[in-house]
């Protein structure tokens, strides 16, 4: 009989401690958005390059550029996605604009040099753990500076007050193609509306601009992260940039490229 009493103490000491221990076990959240949340909750910095055509309305010449770009991205359980992007352009070229004389301190047609862009949007599953697509509104700020800036509110020129403010809508389709892979396609478009002030007389240089981008992600070991991205950038200017000497070359179209590596956390 006693060691029946001790049989059954000892089962039943070990089933509470069993089911305490269970208990205590931490259980994963699964969500419709995990699968994706393993390649869209990062930090990255990448180095990018561009290849661009300006034009004036009857003419055109090249540019090109070099920049920096640190991206914060995070898409939540409930589906919220943001990604945030800062960019600083650390190289620029291009050919003499007809429209400055040659003593022009600053000569590009290019006006921004830097900025912050933000996206922030709403996901929909539309495979399970395959596709994904996800329509955002974007925000940002960038420079305006470019040679048109300076001429047309001489004598003062600064970043705090030269820039643009930038508004539109986009959409992101995303393909999981495996565990440690995804490939993404990036549509928008923006009215870019310049802050910079202007003369009598000379309008500002407003712009709309269409970006088409492709890129993909490899999650290489652990939280270690690579990125690819090639992007197609078209403008429009719907006023006519003008100086004494003719007109203004404006950007016309971008082709660029970036390649990346962070972490994701």
């Amino acid at each position: 009989m006693y060691k029946k009493s001790l049989l059954l103490c000892g089962l039943l000491s070990y089933s509470l401690a069993a089911r305490a221990a269970g208990e205590s076990t931490p259980q994963l959240t699964t969500t419709a958005y995990s699968s994706f949340q393993k390649f869209d909750r990062q930090l990255n910095l990448g180095i990018g390059i561009t290849s661009g055509k300006l034009t004036n309305g009857n003419s055109g010449a090249v540019n090109s550029s070099q920049f920096i770009n640190l991206e914060l991205e995070r898409l939540f359980d409930i589906g919220v996605w943001f990604d945030l992007n800062a960019s600083l352009m650390t190289y620029y070229s291009q050919g003499q604009d007809p429209a400055f004389t040659s003593a022009t301190v600053v000569n590009g047609a290019q006006p921004s040099f830097g900025g912050i862009n933000l996206k922030l949007g709403y996901a929909f599953p539309l495979i399970s753990e395959r596709l994904l697509i996800t329509p955002y509104a974007q925000f940002g700020r960038a420079t305006n500076l470019s040679s048109y800036t300076m001429y047309a509110n001489t004598p003062v020129t600064n970043i705090t007050q030269d820039y643009f403010l930038s508004s539109g809508i986009g959409a992101r389709l995303e393909y999981r193609l495996s565990p440690v892979i995804e490939l993404y396609f990036d549509q928008n478009a923006l009215y870019n509306a310049s802050q910079a002030p202007t003369a009598a007389g000379l309008p500002t240089n407003d712009n709309y601009s269409y970006t088409s981008l492709v890129g993909a992600k490899f999650n290489l070991y652990q939280s270690l992260q690579l990125g690819i991205q090639g992007f197609y950038n078209n403008y429009y200017y719907p006023n006519s940039l003008k100086t004494t000497s003719g007109a203004v070359f404006v950007p016309q179209n971008t082709t660029g490229g970036l390649i990346s590596i962070g972490f994701v956390y």
